[in-house]
């Protein structure tokens, strides 16, 4: 056997070698453990399935170090063929094409195709893999633990403590149900209300009170020196079954007024009536308030709505329960909120006179437009403050992806009113007319 032909043998043997671990690392990093199970189940393995998963981390180290030899050796055997095939000579020559050539092949075996078939068949990998992975980690245990010692190192300098490993574990169990939930809808056994809802409750612990809250701007209160007609007036025009009580400012909130604890004052003198005998005591949470703990509070209190403190103490907004329902299940209107079609009056085919309180995700679907629902404002006055760069005055108007917005009635404090004007279909452009 000549030399050329046994160099080609060790680089066809070690890339083969460096192909079956690089496969494994990246299958390791990244598998669905019910794909695995399965796997594991129908090879009757199903006890390898725990400790594969709890020694993952093992595992990457030893199939990263069975890919660090291969590729050594790939290396030596290129090194070896142009050392047969161009002589002694010319050194700095022979290793800059060893460095190409081995450059090329690691590419392929040890990057391209073992990312592919860890995408496609990853977990039947791992599981044929299986014993032999295990039995390898055993037989490296001393090189596995000082990866470890090494890793952990990093992690400190890193500022992740090494404790983190339930909280690693919890995201990897909330991407591995995300996933599922991903692949069927792909096959039609989830629906896309479904998976949001689902999205939702996966990323429920991440939302505060400050994500679902209504602002103090948007806040109508009752003064707590209010009559009994004015009080009723204030529940008209809201349109919500409980209001705040305020003594001379918002910031200085003393009790929750319910509509139906109105009702058994009726019979009594209008004179007699005495807010403060008919309202409920306060609730108060920070804004940094996760909304899971928040439930736990009204479960507690027994109330529905807390208002929401600012890091000075002051009044930032209020949150109720329809609030916290709706990041779970979307928008949930109060029994006396206004509907939608309230919220818009048509002027003809292509113009409407809207509400500048309705959301983006509600006037995008009534009048088919594309206003974008993730830049940081929820309304459609939010969309055109930030649109201007300030709270515009009334006949301000600017012109959007061939849709005209003019301002109808505004406030130094925030927009009330919009008229939407759909145009004539021309290119993007953005223009502002002050009136």
């Amino acid at each position: 056997m000549t030399p050329v032909l046994i160099s080609l043998l060790v680089i066809l043997l070690a890339a083969t070698v460096s192909l079956l671990f690089s496969s494994l690392t990246y299958s390791l990093r990244d598998f669905s453990r019910p794909k695995l199970s399965e796997r594991l189940n129908a090879l009757g393995m199903s006890e390898w399935y725990e400790r594969t998963v709890e020694r993952a981390g093992d595992l990457i180290f030893v199939t990263a170090f069975g890919r660090l030899f291969a590729n050594l050796f790939v290396f030596i055997g290129v090194l070896h063929a142009t050392y047969v095939i161009l002589g002694s000579g010319r050194e700095w020559t022979r290793y800059g094409i060893a460095v190409v050539i081995t450059s090329i092949i690691t590419l392929f075996v040890s990057v391209a195709i073992p990312h592919a078939l860890a995408e496609h068949v990853g977990e039947a990998l791992i599981a044929h893999s299986a014993r032999f992975l295990h039995g390898l980690r055993l037989a490296l245990r001393p090189v596995t633990r000082i990866m470890h010692m090494i890793d952990r190192m990093v992690c400190n300098l890193a500022g992740r403590p090494d404790g983190d490993d339930n909280s690693q574990l919890e995201q990897e169990i909330e991407q591995e149900i995300l996933s599922a939930v991903e692949e069927g809808e792909k096959e039609g056994v989830v629906d896309v209300q479904e998976r949001e809802m689902i999205h939702s409750v996966i990323h429920f612990g991440d939302i505060t009170v400050a994500d679902a809250m209504t602002a103090r701007s948007d806040i109508m209160g009752v003064p707590l020196n209010a009559h009994l007609e004015q009080v009723k007036s204030i529940f008209e025009e809201s349109g919500h079954s409980r209001l705040p009580v305020f003594d001379g400012t918002l910031d200085k909130i003393v009790g929750v007024l319910y509509s139906r604890d109105l009702i058994r004052l009726l019979g009594e003198p209008a004179d007699a009536f005495n807010v403060k005998l008919a309202m409920r005591a306060p609730v108060f949470v920070p804004q940094s308030k996760p909304l899971r703990d928040l439930l736990n509070d009204f479960r507690e209190h027994k109330v529905h709505m807390a208002i929401v403190l600012d890091e000075y103490g002051g009044t930032a907004g209020l949150v109720t329960i329809e609030d916290v329902f709706k990041k779970l299940v979307g928008e949930i209107s109060d029994e006396h909120a206004p509907s939608e079609p309230s919220m818009l009056k048509r002027v003809d085919e292509k113009t409407a006179d809207v509400d500048a309180q309705i959301y983006i995700e509600q006037i995008n679907r009534l009048l088919n437009l594309d206003i974008p629902e993730d830049a940081g404002y929820e309304t459609l006055g939010g969309f055109v403050s930030t649109t201007l760069g300030r709270i515009p005055e009334p006949g301000a108007s600017f012109e959007r992806n061939g849709v005209r917005y003019t301002i109808i009635d505004a406030e130094p404090q925030r927009v009330n009113h919009v008229r939407i004007e759909q145009l004539a279909p021309s290119p993007a452009t953005t223009g502002v007319t002050n009136a």
